[in-house]
């Protein structure tokens, strides 16, 4: 809040500007006009409200703030996050060569961009690099480090929509025909839930309700789902039978490696793309059985809404890449409508 008021001295009336700043009172002499006390008072008052007045903190050491953050990152994000902030932070910091946060400036920023890209980063790749370092000065703005993102004004690539890629169901029937004995549940579980690998990884046998024919995706002690929330899935019938033909042991996790450890995702991931060259199947990775999940789903008739709380979206805008499989699901839904 601001505001002016006058003084009455030995020389007239002098207009004063008083307002308050991360809890300090300030008042300043503006004059003995009242249309630049006005004035003066508008533009406080401005960016009282952009938040661009503040107390400078004191510049900050860039590997002290970076360590702070990391070790933040750490506590506070899934493990895999934490290790892409490690990757990205670094990388970034020995591009940009600053010994204080103040060295971050936004002609900085854009000619990292511009390395990036000139090395071969797919824009994908730097948007995402970018939301990561984006996030570290946030937080530097919010913890004092900074006061205002130098990132605020640098914006990232736009990036062509492009249609996802999903399975033909030839193309899934294929796949499971090559598929060995160790690989095809997996895959079929893929298919029949739209898991994330992470969660396929970390899928336990608790988590598995027969009885009521539904499964949870739910965090572990040292593993969260990608958005924290736990969500439910129905088993389908064939899902159901998949399940029960695989060796159970109580209390651990469904697909082990082959020592009877945690399955490696990465070490998963590249013996699917093995089987998918070996089917002929090009563009496809193990992501590609989430989007066939969704895909078919939505070609079934199933609505977004349904098909976002089964994906575990916490925005249906993300669900909405699917929404060209379905060009009729708007009249569909206007046509339900009666007076």
């Amino acid at each position: 809040m601001a505001r002016i008021y006058q003084i009455s001295g030995k020389k007239g009336l002098t207009w004063y500007l008083d307002y308050n700043v991360d809890g300090r009172r300030l008042r300043k002499r503006v004059g003995r006009s009242k249309r630049l006390a006005d004035l003066a008072l508008a533009d406080v008052q401005v960016k009282l409200e952009r938040k661009e007045l503040g107390f400078q903190a004191k510049d900050k050491g860039l590997a002290d703030f970076i360590e702070e953050y990391l070790a933040y990152s750490k506590s506070n994000k899934a493990r895999q996050s934490y290790e892409r902030d490690t990757y990205i932070i670094k990388n970034f910091t020995d591009f940009i060569k600053a010994d204080k946060l103040s060295g971050i400036t936004p002609a900085k920023l854009e000619a990292y961009k511009v390395h990036r890209r000139e090395n071969g980063a797919k824009l994908t790749t730097v948007n995402r690099e970018l939301n990561t370092i984006k996030a570290m000065l946030n937080k530097a703005v919010a913890w004092g480090s900074l006061a205002q993102s130098p990132a605020k004004s640098v914006q990232k690539f736009r990036e062509p929509r492009r249609q996802v890629r999903y399975l033909s169901k030839d193309e899934v029937r294929t796949i499971l025909k090559a598929a060995d004995d160790r690989l095809r549940p997996i895959i079929e579980v893929l298919l029949h839930t739209g898991f994330r690998r992470d969660e396929l990884v970390h899928l336990a046998w608790a988590d598995i309700d027969f009885k009521n024919r539904a499964l949870s995706v739910q965090a572990k002690d040292d593993w969260h789902p990608k958005d924290y929330e736990a969500r439910h899935i129905p088993l389908t019938p064939r899902l159901k039978e998949v399940l029960e033909e695989l060796p159970r042991k109580d209390g651990g996790f469904v697909f082990t490696n082959g020592s009877g450890g945690m399955l490696n995702g990465i070490v998963l991931a590249r013996t699917f793309r093995v089987l998918l060259r070996s089917c002929g199947v090009k563009g496809a990775s193990i992501h590609t059985l989430r989007h066939t999940f969704a895909s078919h789903l939505v070609m079934s008739g199933a609505d977004l809404y349904t098909v976002q709380k089964l994906l575990g979206h916490s925005s249906i805008k993300t669900t909405e890449i699917y929404a060209h499989l379905a060009p009729d699901y708007l009249r569909s839904a206007i046509e339900r409508l009666k007076y």
